[in-house]
């Protein structure tokens, strides 16, 4: 089945898809893209040929780094060298690149490289492929490296990752490979860029990136872009329930909560109740809301809670066929029903701009994920009336489990300031859905009742709403002062710990300490 293009196709041959005959389209960059690009091409002309970019969520980093791919020429000595690979990791991804630069230099041949439907030839200008095909041997073969002038990694942070180094090898020596008894081939006859795209350019499991890239050229933070109106505006609210997280298991292989362990924390009748009942409080008002649960089971039950309260609420999963799934996310674009709920579908690449509100109804320790999963409604959707994007994330507060993401802490603010208090009545006003416009959403928190029932259940719940991001900046421990103070990439973990990633080196970590020597005050802390 061949991939089918815009009006201005022409009909292709079995391999290949179809190229279009117009003059490349003219693309007006923002002024951070252009100043992506030109990070870029100075890094590569300063010989260094396996370089990173962190543009969050909604930056147009797949604009940028097509735009990229224009500007760079074939390598000195090897005119031939006029091909590109993009690597993937979902067929979602690989059409919408494969899209937009058909869309972006129409004169351009692309492919794609995907599973049985799509195959390759590996002469068009440009392939998108996923790594799970590239890891075929024969569907790898159809790359030449003589041919390739570049290569370009979306959601670049998996790139540590074996599987694309089995890939990433092939082309740069560089690169180990993790199978020892690994070739090389001896077709390399130029260094081919390695160029990776990353919304969040780390890793929870220890992999380091610094195995695959040399340099993180260009950065932009979320706080950025939303300061400067490139991303919405966000508001958010972090529900503080006893949700015992420290009962569940971490994965030793990724470092976050194992999902089935979670599952059974998550997915039961009271917090579902709980995560509905919040949201029909305080964003029962938002037009597209996406929410992101644990595992298959919880999607379904998570599904049921709110159809139970009369919203249209639908779901999809992996085993949601590739044709049920457009057209659900199809509908969901138009604003047919309002609330979507995924298991790992829709955490990477989905590009719903419509989006104003996102539902973290999984905890997770990865900043990654955490990051991915509110990025779905930081973009920008003037056409449909968007405003800013409500974010709703659920925190245990009885343990204070180390590393749990939430979003203070991805913005820079402690977690732990929240305003403590009694909530108020929330089940009667979420009650059979009823009309909810005589209560106010307060930003002082209120009291929720204990809910009986015969599970474990929060037996309290406290819950702080930011109107923006910037509403306590100056008084958070995390990112924006410690910005202010170093130009590099800490994050901040709460309780005063603050880590940076040193690519293939580690990473340098700091805690707040007290001074064995007498200072003047006796009693400043020091790092």
């Amino acid at each position: 089945m061949r991939w089918l293009w815009t009006r201005a196709a022409r009909t292709a041959s079995a391999h290949q898809l179809q190229r279009f005959v117009h003059s490349a389209a003219v693309v007006a960059l923002r002024p951070y893209q252009e100043e992506c690009l030109r990070a870029c091409t100075d890094a590569l002309s300063a010989g260094q040929t396996r370089i990173g970019i962190s543009l969050p969520t909604g930056a147009g980093k797949t604009t940028v780094f097509i735009s990229l791919l224009a500007r760079l020429p074939s390598p000195t000595g090897n005119p031939k060298a006029t091909k590109s690979l993009i690597i993937v990791n979902s067929v979602e991804l690989a059409r919408q690149s494969a899209e937009q630069v058909a869309k972006l230099f129409p004169s351009w041949t692309v492919e794609i490289e995907q599973g049985v439907k799509h195959q390759a030839t590996g002469a068009a200008d440009v392939t998108v492929a996923t790594y799970q095909t590239l890891l075929q041997r024969e569907r790898l073969r159809k790359i030449d490296p003589l041919r390739l002038k570049a290569i370009v990694v979306d959601e670049a942070h998996h790139a540590a990752a074996p599987s694309y180094r089995r890939i990433l090898a092939h082309f740069d020596p560089d690169i180990r490979h993790p199978d020892k008894e690994f070739v090389q081939p001896n077709t390399i006859t130029h260094k081919i860029p390695v160029i990776g795209f990353s919304a969040t350019f780390s890793r929870h499991d220890g992999l380091a990136l610094g195995s695959v890239f040399e340099r993180i050229v260009y950065h932009r933070s979320f706080l950025e872009m939303i300061k400067e109106e490139w991303l919405c505006d966000v508001r958010f609210t972090s529900v503080h329930a006893r949700l015992k997280l420290n009962e569940v298991t971490v994965s030793a292989r990724t470092g976050d909560f194992n999902a089935a362990s979670l599952a059974r924390v998550v997915n039961t009748p009271t917090v579902n109740d709980l995560v509905v009942k919040t949201w029909l409080h305080r964003a029962a008002q938002r037009k597209s809301t996406l929410v992101f649960c644990v595992s298959i089971a919880h999607v379904e039950s998570l599904t049921q809670t709110f159809r139970s309260y009369g919203i249209d609420a639908r779901y999809v999963y992996s085993g949601t066929p590739a044709a049920e799934r457009r057209a659900l996310i199809a509908a969901f674009k138009a604003g047919e029903f309002p609330v979507l709920i995924n298991c790992a579908i829709l955490t990477e690449g989905a590009d719903i701009p419509n989006i104003d509100c996102v539902v973290v109804a999984r905890p997770t320790r990865s900043r990654n994920v955490f990051a991915q999963m509110i990025g779905r409604g930081m973009r920008l959707s003037p056409s449909t009336g968007k405003k800013d994007c409500h974010i709703i994330d659920f925190v245990d507060t009885q343990t204070r489990v180390q590393g749990v993401m939430s979003t203070p802490t991805l913005f820079g603010l402690d977690p732990d300031e929240i305003i403590e208090g009694e909530l108020k009545a929330l089940e009667e006003r979420a009650a059979g859905n009823k009309d909810l416009s005589q209560f106010s959403a307060s930003a002082d928190g209120e009291e929720l009742p204990e809910v009986v029932v015969d599970v474990e259940e929060p037996t309290s719940i406290t819950y702080r709403d930011h109107e923006n991001p910037f509403s306590t900046v100056h008084g958070a421990s995390g990112d924006p002062h410690i910005a202010a103070l170093s130009p590099y990439a800490w994050v901040s973990c709460g309780n005063d710990v603050y880590v940076m990633e040193c690519m293939a080196s580690g990473h340098i970590r700091i805690t707040k300490s007290f001074s064995e020597c007498n200072l003047p005050f006796g009693d400043e802390p020091v790092y």
